[in-house]
Order: structure tokens, then sequence, then C-alpha cells
């Protein structure tokens, strides 16, 4: 830096640096020969960074010394700046921020998350990360980044997190080189993404509190339990604890008293403690607790609180039980670097007593740590070691993945034993180092020998061309117990330590060659991570042609490198035949789970919850939604999944489609290490009207007895009335003649005969019947004689009318009273009857 000069020929500032002292200031002579190190044209511009020493990049530690000069536009320079330095260059972490602070989004959607914090002051600033957990957290190692802000997106955001849950939040300054302080992030929570307006009213009291030392254990721990919140804004538990102090009366307030522990669910009723303001637990030392509830508003009552005491007391007789050594270890290089980091990933610990993971790794084998432990302990500036106090990082549980920049390395000439010459230093590329994890518990108990370790070599990504060998142990197998739709894949991973991805390639024909060109596959039907879960469940090949059953199929499988390398020629191929054993899911062994219960949340996202399922063989469970009705997860998305839960909240985030405006069918679906259950029974869950209101929320539980009530049943049994009347009314009309139908429509309405139209009306009237009584007998006979006779074709046979009674004889004195016989004049009536015509 410098100060501004003012002559009107002014061309450009010139910087020089020099890796040892100026015997005196040089004259425009001594610089003619030199290489210039930065150039500055603008002449209100007074600072620059420079990067070489005559043209030589600089190195770290090294004492430097610089002038600047001001070049004419003739040519000439001016008299050069005092010498200043020395000056030495080192490579600096960026710091994080000092400060942030977060809180709901007003006016915002449930689960925005309002954020801010101070600005990052390093001078090369690449970004602002902001890491979220819904455990707490001191550091944010083995976390993944929820969001990154480039210096010209100021320094606030807005994240969209799961609503109503408790979250942990840490910041860290990036540089141009990727460093940040993940040890020293600056860390605030719990904080709780919600929506809505805060009602300023806390969950009430929690009643049944207890407390009691933690049994069969080697003491230092307490277990609290107490009856769940009954607050529908409930968001978390804490554990106030205190010791040490005499109450004159018996405490009802938690004022005063150190938060142990936070418990992140609502539905948990119990957990164990064990430390207080960081220390552990002293035994035989009398606790007093105190479990308040929180809302989502971060609202709680801390001054009427159930007060319980408990004294933690060591059940082992002295005996040290260290915690199981990690079952599962994975190292590899460090993608897209220079060869100065690796990634470590390892399976969690299920010690009931954890306390903390130390990560080794060193240029010699580390399967005995013995040395390193019982010597440095866990102090980073000598064992090179780095400490992770949470058990877990997710609450699925998953493995903990971790990014190393430092190791130990000892004398070329040393042997695998580990010494005083074993030094930390920044990880070197070309050089195979080996790594570790070990287990410790709250009494310090831990294995330090016979550990599982794994190697890796660091690469730098940007010069390698180098592609990871090909794989040649993979077998291929027909999938057991399944409709022959899918065939099962197993290979070895690769020995590469920069392996990145895996392409795994299917066809319904022979082949040695993938890609463009080849004779087999031009594009992979899917690709795995570098720790992919096996086996792989194959259903369709090249051409999305699906798999079934006696069909060969081949299969290869070429490991990528973070730098895009991989051999796709001479591959090892292997091929195998589905087989139908008659069952259409595989996973139907698996429980299916009946007790789903959906709710809109906010009028934007749906909660699902359900009850866990007591089959051991159950590691999780998998959500899947539609907008139409479904019995196989193949028709609907999936959303998501959840090893430890028993609640899923459906958003945005996870489902784009999700809209309130429409009917959704979801189902949750339990899964083990190797199939999920295909099979399930989608519960429904109503659109919300304008009005805000639902139009029905599903419980699978009770969908039987909401449909069983009095107004559906009546109009149940009356729609059944109906439907009888009508099939009655439909078979008495088939059984009629068409001449009778005739018949009933015209007498019925008119009183008209079936006469041909065109048939003159006869005037006179009819003889009067007979006066003998007429003789049935002699009509049935009749009838019989009738229906004996053949005519070579099946007759209908009509329904017999009901005949009518015999009656007395007529007298003829009376029909002659009624004009029976005689001539009817004809009707001179006027009125117009031409509207019978139209009718008929």
């Amino acid at each position: 830096e410098w100060t501004l000069v003012h002559d009107p020929d002014f061309s450009r500032y010139l910087v020089y640096v020099n890796d040892q002292p100026w015997t005196g200031l040089p004259t425009d002579i001594d610089l003619v020969g030199r290489i210039i190190d930065k150039s500055e044209s603008i002449h209100s511009r007074l600072k620059t960074d420079v990067t070489t020493a005559n043209g030589v990049p600089l190195v770290d530690g090294v004492d430097y010394y610089a002038l600047v000069v001001v070049e004419y536009n003739n040519g000439r320079y001016g008299l050069p700046s005092q010498i200043f330095g020395p000056v030495t260059t080192s490579n600096e972490v960026p710091a994080p921020p000092e400060w942030a602070m977060a809180q709901p989004l007003d006016g915002g959607v449930a689960g925005d998350l309002e954020t801010e914090w101070a600005r990052c002051t390093a001078l090369d600033l690449l970004e602002t990360r902001i890491y979220a957990s819904t455990q707490p957290v001191t550091n944010v190692l083995g976390l993944s980044f929820e969001a990154s802000i480039v210096p010209t997106e100021g320094n606030t955001t807005i994240l969209n997190l799961d609503p109503g849950k408790p979250y942990w939040l840490g910041f860290t300054c990036v540089d141009s080189i990727g460093q940040e302080d993940l040890v020293n992030a600056t860390i605030i929570g719990p904080v709780v993404p919600t929506g809505g307006v805060d009602d300023g009213v806390a969950p009430e009291k929690l009643e049944n509190v207890w407390a009691i030392d933690t049994p069969d254990d080697e003491g230092g721990r307490i277990t609290v339990g107490w009856d769940t919140s009954p607050a529908d804004d409930c968001a978390y538990y804490a554990i106030y604890m205190i010791t040490g102090v005499v109450f004159a009366t018996y405490p009802s307030s938690v004022a005063g008293f150190s938060e142990s522990t936070i418990v992140n669910n609502c539905d948990d009723n119990s957990t164990i403690v064990s430390q207080i303001d960081g220390v552990p637990l002293t035994d035989d030392l009398e606790y007093y607790i105190g479990v308040v509830a929180f809302d989502t508003w971060l609202n709680g009552n801390l001054n009427d609180v159930n007060i319980v005491t408990a004294t933690p007391i060591d059940n082992s007789n002295g005996a040290a039980t260290p915690p199981t050594r990690i079952e599962s270890i994975q190292a590899y290089d460090h993608p897209d670097d220079d060869g100065t980091a690796i990634d470590v990933v390892w399976s969690i610990s299920d010690a009931g007593d954890f306390s903390k993971y130390i990560v080794w790794a060193a240029d010699k084998p580390v399967d005995d740590v013995g040395y390193l432990w019982n010597q440095y302990g866990d102090d980073p500036a000598y064992c090179g070691c780095i400490v992770i106090d949470k058990q877990w990082i997710d609450e699925d549980k998953n493995p903990i993945e971790l990014t190393l920049n430092t190791a130990l390395y000892g004398l070329s000439t040393q042997s695998d034993q580990f010494g005083p010459a074993d030094t930390p230093q920044l990880i070197r590329p070309g050089i195979e180092l080996f790594v570790t994890v070990t287990v410790h518990d709250i009494q310090g108990n831990v294995h330090t020998d016979a550990l599982l370790s794994a190697s890796v070599v660091p690469i730098n990504n940007f010069d390698d061309t180098t592609p990871p060998p090909r794989l040649t142990n993979i077998s291929l197998g027909d999938r057991p117990m399944d409709d022959g739709s899918a065939l099962h894949l197993e290979f070895e991973r690769s020995s590469a330590s920069d392996v990145y991805l895996y392409e795994v390639y299917a066809a319904s024909w022979s082949f040695t060659s993938v890609g463009a060109g080849a004779d087999g596959p031009n594009t992979p039907i899917t690709t795995l991570d570098r720790d992919p879960e096996l086996p792989l469940a194959i259903t369709t090949v090249a051409g999305d042609i699906p798999v079934i059953p006696g069909q060969e199929i081949w299969v290869a499988v070429v490991p990528v490198d973070s730098s895009a390398n991989s051999l796709k020629t001479d591959l090892t191929v292997v091929s195998a035949q589905s087989v139908d054993d008659g069952i259409t899911d595989p996973g139907n062994y698996l429980p299916s789970i009946d007790s789903i219960t959906l709710k809109w949340i906010d009028e934007t996202d749906i909660s699902v919850t359900w009850n866990h399922s007591n089959d051991l063989n159950v590691v999780g469970y998998q959500i899947h939604i539609s907008s139409t009705d479904f019995m196989d997860i193949s028709d609907a998305t999936l959303v998501g999944e959840t090893r430890a839960g028993k609640s899923f909240d459906i958003t945005k985030a996870n489902f784009e489609d999700l809209v309130n405006s429409s009917d959704w069918f979801i189902s949750v679906t339990t899964f083990d290490e190797k199939e999920v259950r295909q099979t399930v029974d989608a519960a429904r869950i109503g659109a919300v009207d304008s009005a805000g209101e639902t139009t029905e929320e599903t419980n699978t539980e009770n969908n039987l007895e909401s449909l069983l009530t009095t107004p559906n049943l009546l109009a149940t049994g009356l729609a059944l009335l109906s439907l009888l009347l009508l099939l009655a009314i439909f078979r008495g009309n088939r059984r009629k003649t068409q001449k009778e139908k005739e018949w009933d429509i015209q007498t019925a309405t008119w009183g008209i005969s079936d006469d041909p139209w065109d048939t003159p009306s006869q005037t006179n009237v009819p003889p009067p019947p007979p006066t003998t009584p007429i003789q049935t007998d002699s009509l049935f006979q009749a009838a019989e004689r009738i229906e004996r006779q053949d005519t070579g074709r099946e007759q209908y046979v009509a329904q017999r009318p009901v005949m009518n009674p015999v009656r007395p004889p007529i007298d003829d004195a009376l029909l002659n009273d009624l004009n029976v016989g005689r001539n009817q004049q004809q009707s001179t009536s006027n009125i117009d009857t031409s509207f019978l015509d139209d009718l008929l």
C-alpha cells in the first residue's frame, strides 16, 4: 500500500519484491533487469496483492522486502519508495463471523428462518457457509452446509428448514482455496423455523417427572422421564440441573439452574443426562432436576416446574467396559483439490455412555494408537487427531463423513512404531496415509488396539490422468422371492483412493466395452456413489427394456475418479437370468404400516405420522405421495425416508408439486437392509377449500367408523330400496307382450281399443249375450284343445287371466230400457276432437 502521486504524466505504479534485503535504495538502472511483480495503472488505486518475488511464487515462512516506483508516459522511472519489510506470508484460515442471529421470517411460510451475521473480514473471502443440525453442537465437523452466500449477496439470507423442529446453526467464512474454521464456527441455537403468530403462551407444566440413577452402568449418568406435553406447538424439552445448593424451601423454579440436555422430539418422554455445564456428573452427588417444554416460538415456563432429585451411582464395582470398536471405516481422496485433504467415513457407535470419537491419521499403520493416546491424549498440536463430540450427525444415524487436512508424519527411515519424531503436518499428495477412529465413553474408557483402519493416497486431482483399475470381482444373480422382474448386482469396491462414483451398464446382449462407438450401451442405467449400498436391484436395461424372467442380461461396472478418468474397454462383464418365483412384492415379508394420520400444516404442508413397527428387521420408513390412489409404491413419488422418526412433513422443498387445492394419497412403507415393501394401503387427505377448511383428513384407523353414521346408513337403505323397486318394475314389464302394452296404454289413458284406425265404427250394438249361464267346464276344455295343437314351433305361454265369476241370466226388459240393440244417432256435438289425433 502506498500514497498517491500527483504527476500529470503518470503511467502506472510498479511493485518489486525481493527475497532478501536490498543493500541500498535501487536506481532505475537496477530495476530494469528485474521482473515486475505487480503493476497498477489506475492512478487512484493505492494497494494491491502480490504473489511473486522477482517472478517466483512466494513461499510461506520466507522473509520478503518490497518497494514501489512510478513509471511515467515516456518510460522513465521516478524516485523509488522506501524499502519495507521483512514480511512473511502464511496460509491463514478465515475467522468465523463474530456474531450471528436467526428468527422465524415475519409473514413467511412455515419452515422459513431469517438469518443475519457479521460480515467476514478475510481479504480472500470466497463465501459464507451456514450449517444446520437438529442436535446440539459445539462445532460443525462432519456436517454438510445448508447454504453458501457470496459477499455480493450481503450478510442476510432465508433458510427453508423442516417447520417446528429445533435447529442449531453454525456460521463459517471460506477463503478462495476452500479453507474454513470448522472447529471454531459461530454456533447459535436452538432456533425453530415456524409460521403463524406468536401467541406468547408457554406449554403447560410437565407432569409425572421422575429421575433415577441409570442402572447397570459405570456411574455418572441419570435417567429422567416425564409425561409428554399435550401442547400442539411443542417443539422440544430442556433438562435443567443444579447441585451443591441448599434450598430453604423445596424449589418449583429452574431459575439459576444449568441447561444440561435438550430433547428435540416432543414425542419422547425420557432421556439420559451425563453432564452439566460441559462437566461429567459426579457419582454419589445429589442433583436437582427439572424438565421444561418449549413451543415453536421458544416460549417456556421456567417458574412453574416439577423438581425432582437423583444421584448417579457406579454399579460396575470398578470394572471398566470400553465402548465397542467401530465396525466400518472407509477413506478416500478428497475430490477436486491439490492432494492436501482426505475424506473419512465410519459407522456410528451405539454406546449408551458415549462421550466422543477421535480420528487418527498417520503415514504408518494405526491399528494400535496406544502410544499416541497415552502420550498426547487428544491434543491436536501433538497427536494430529480430531475430536468429534457428536455421536451421530442426523436423525437417521447415517455414517459420519469428515475431511482431514492434517496427519502425523515421521522420518522416512523410521519404523512403523510411533515416537517423538512423529509430528502433525499438512497432508501431502502421493504419500499413503492410514486412518482409524476410536470410541470413548464418559468415564474415559477406550480400545486403543486391534482397531479397524483404512488406507488412502491423497492425489492432486488437477494433474490426475490415471483412471481407476478395472473391477474384476463382480457377481450377478436372480433376486430371490420375486416375480422375475429384477436381478441383484454386487461387486468389490475399487482400490483406487480417488474413486468418485460407479457407472453400471446393463444390456440384453453381450458386450465388452461401453460408451460411444463401443459394442455395449452408450450410457449407464444408473450411477452409484463411492460407498454404495449393495446389492443393487436391476429392473431395466439399455433402451429402458424391463427385466423379464428367463431373459439373459449382461452387466458391467466402471469406476470413475474425481477427475472423470475411467476405463471403458475390456471390461469384466457378467450375465444372469431372472426367475419368476410367483411373488410380485419381494418385500412382502416386511410389515405394513396401517395407522397413518394426515394433517395440513398452515394449509401449505402435510404432516404424516404413524406408529413404529415392532419388527426388528425394519430399519426405516419411506413416504410416497400421489394425486391418485395407489396400491404399489412404483405408482407414486418417493418424497423421503426416515430411520428413527415416526413423523414426516411433506413440503415444497421435498415435493415441488404439492398444492392444497387437490386431494393427495400418501403411504408409509417399511424397508430393511435389502428390500422395500412395495404393497401399501395409501391414506387420503382432502384439499383445503377457499375458506381455509380441510375438506377431509384421513386416519386409516377410523375410516370405517366415520362411514357407519346414522345419515349414511339411512341414505344407503333408501338407495337399496329404490334399486329393488326399479328392478321389480323392469322385470314386470319384461313379462308383458307388445300387444298388452299397447292395450294398457290406450285403455288407461283414453279408453280407446286397439282396432285398426281405418275400420269404420259400428253404430249397431251387438246382440245381447245368451241368458243361459256360461259353462266354465266347456271353456277350459276348449282352451286345453288349443294348447294341445302342434304348430311345429315353440308356443308363447301367456299368464292365465283371472276368470270372471258366473253371472245370473240378464233380463231382456232391462236391456230394452237401456236401448241395447237399437240404432244410435250420430253425435252432433260441435266439440273439436282433433286434439286426440295429435295426442295419439
